[in-house]
């Protein structure tokens, strides 16, 4: 605003002027780093929402997001209280030290860094206490315990939902997976996968989703709105229930309509 503006000028109440400017962010991050220049008070408001998704990559990507250096980390530090919404690639944390906040982490991703679930007598890290969704990519040698995985699965406290990729389908028991009691959903991230006899054919909770979009552009939908392939499989799990999909399907495709699917 201009510094010629007087106690005469019209003013918004300032709750509903931060409202404004904080829907403005949150529908647009794009739009964050301009709006930080309206004025002191509007960026105190707006800033801690440009860290409130966080995604660590190695190389760029053209998503139309603000994006920073891993050495802008050490001066922006002081904002990353605000993060809640964390994704960390591999790669960059081979190549760079850094430090971020977890208590707070509402996702958090850190491809092949999430302590192994394989060992007879998982020591939980804090990060795993208040997991609610976790998505397992693989296991990390031919000489872990796949039979460990869901009895360790069932010592995580908030876990209702899980994920698997790979080969995971077909290595880890289904029945043991059924027995996990506290699990909302179940989803096998593959496009096709022979299920005869599987009793999870027989669960409410199971759902086999084809990956239409990028796993990249499917966390950030996730984090930035709330559209990931969690809120889909629970959106389907949810049709299914209520009848209006036939209850012997289980398989869909992110990016589609599943109730057009089943009219075609």
């Amino acid at each position: 605003m201009s510094s010629e503006s007087t106690s005469s000028d019209p003013r918004l109440p300032p709750e509903l002027e931060r409202g404004i400017f904080e829907i403005a962010a949150l529908a647009q991050p794009a739009w964050i780093p301009v709006l930080m220049l309206v004025a002191r008070r509007v960026r105190i408001w707006v800033e801690p929402l440009l860290y409130r998704v966080v995604f660590l990559k190695e190389g760029r990507m053209d998503i139309g997001l603000p994006d920073f250096t891993a050495a802008t980390l050490e001066q922006i530090s002081h904002n990353l209280r605000h993060v809640k919404h964390l994704f960390i690639n591999s790669r960059f944390v081979a190549r760079h030290r850094f430090s971020l906040p977890s208590a707070a982490l509402r996702t958090f991703d850190i491809s092949r860094s999430t302590p192994v679930l394989f060992v007879a007598a998982m020591s939980l890290s804090p990060l795993f206490l208040t997991v609610t969704h976790l998505e397992l990519l693989d296991w990390t040698s031919m000489t872990d315990s796949v039979d460990r995985i869901c009895p360790n699965l069932s010592l995580i406290p908030c876990l209702t939902h899980i994920a698997l990729n790979g080969d995971l389908h077909t290595n880890l028991s289904h029945a043991a997976l059924c027995a996990i009691t506290q699990l909302q959903c179940i989803v096998f991230l593959v496009a096709e996968a022979p299920f005869g006899g599987s009793p999870l054919l027989d669960d409410s909770r199971f759902v086999c989703i084809e990956e239409g979009l990028s796993y990249y552009n499917d966390w950030l939908n996730g984090a930035l709105f709330g559209e990931d392939f969690w809120s889909f499989a629970d959106a389907f799990l949810t049709a299914r229930r209520a009848g209006t999909i036939s209850r012997s399907r289980y398989r869909i495709c992110t990016g589609r309509d599943f109730e057009s699917d089943e009219n075609d």
